[in-house]
């Protein structure tokens, strides 16, 4: 199977490096690795790439794709480009063994696996933790039906992954994480990511349900990685808070366009500003208030996200019923 690697990056040369030495060392070279920089005009990207490929010469089939910043925006420009039966999307900053593309591989290419759609890996890093107190908080309301990890739940939420304690074998799970997403091609024929939803407005989760929807999407705790969580350019505080909103709406509601649909975003929204109001008289400070107002700015912003194509999508088909009686 040809296997197509897909990196997208931003200004993480050093997070990078690790990741491209773990692919120079891999035992399968039945692959080639794209590389989606959207830094612009900060070379270090380039600059990484360039001594790497001085390094290890036409041992790697790598390509460097120059492309406007914005993880969904890049993610369609490396699948457009990709030629592989498998195609990987990997985090720039994971970091994992040189048999892990060979594994892979003879995954897929099990008889029992011919239904599978997307897997993703263990993270020997960050899974095995508990709950967090808010998501079970958010359970105790009705919005969890299931504590399985990877389950999928109401408003575009889940139940995280990183719950899972270390097993063998593979695991049925609703969506993937977006550090490590690997996909049949088959699987992914026409989707693309929504490029409207923000770098943390859950693009992973919202891609991988639409596969899921098909195909079976696994867990496998024989496979395994590390999720390094490079720190450089990655976004805190109330701008992640505002991204995570923004594509809870916006998923939910893509979703399920309905009343009891919008009733539940509604009560969401309500118990969120209850949650994060809850914190700040906990502990006050500048950050947590600009938390409660990002909060709900995002959830409003999603909304009305949905309502702007659902309002375009109206309009061109009344012009297109207007032109087609014109013709007639």
């Amino acid at each position: 199977m040809f296997v197509s690697i897909i990196i997208c990056t931003y200004r993480r040369a050093e997070a990078l490096g690790g990741l491209l030495d773990c692919l120079a060392a891999q035992t399968y070279r039945g692959n080639e690795i794209l590389i989606v920089d959207g830094s612009g005009e900060d070379p270090s990207v380039r600059e990484k790439v360039g001594g790497f490929m001085n390094r290890v010469g036409e041992r790697v089939n790598l390509r460097l794709i120059q492309c406007q910043k914005g993880l969904t925006r890049q993610r369609n420009v490396g699948l457009r480009e990709a030629k592989g039966e498998l195609v990987c999307f990997f985090d720039d900053d994971v970091t994992f063994g040189e048999g892990f593309i060979s594994q892979t591989v003879a995954l897929f290419q099990r008889k029992e696996m011919a239904d599978l759609g997307g897997i993703t890996a263990y993270d020997v890093l960050n899974y095995g933790v508990s709950m967090r107190f808010r998501h079970k908080l958010r359970g105790a309301f009705g919005f969890y039906s299931s504590w399985s990890p990877g389950a999928l739940a109401r408003c575009g939420l889940v139940v995280p992954l990183h719950i899972q304690p270390p097993f063998s074998g593979c695991l049925d799970v609703g969506w993937l994480g977006g550090f490590c997403m690997l996909y049949r091609r088959e699987a992914i024929a026409g989707l693309y990511f929504d490029e409207a939803l923000p770098t943390y407005g859950g693009e992973d989760t919202n891609f991988s349900m639409k596969v899921g929807k098909k195909w079976r999407l696994v867990l496998c705790g024989d496979l395994q990685l590390k999720h390094h969580r490079t720190m450089t350019s990655r976004v805190n505080g109330p701008a992640q808070v505002y991204d995570t909103s923004f594509g809870t709406a916006r998923n939910q509601l893509s979703e399920s366009m309905t009343f009891a649909g919008v009733v539940w975003l509604l009560w969401f929204a309500v118990l969120e500003f209850g949650f994060d109001l809850v914190s700040f008289v906990r502990r006050p400070s500048r950050t947590a208030l600009k938390i409660v107002l990002a909060r709900q700015r995002g959830l409003i912003a999603g909304a009305r996200s949905i309502s702007a194509v659902r309002h375009d999508a109206a309009i061109e088909d009344h012009l297109a019923a207007a032109k087609g009686s014109g013709e007639r």
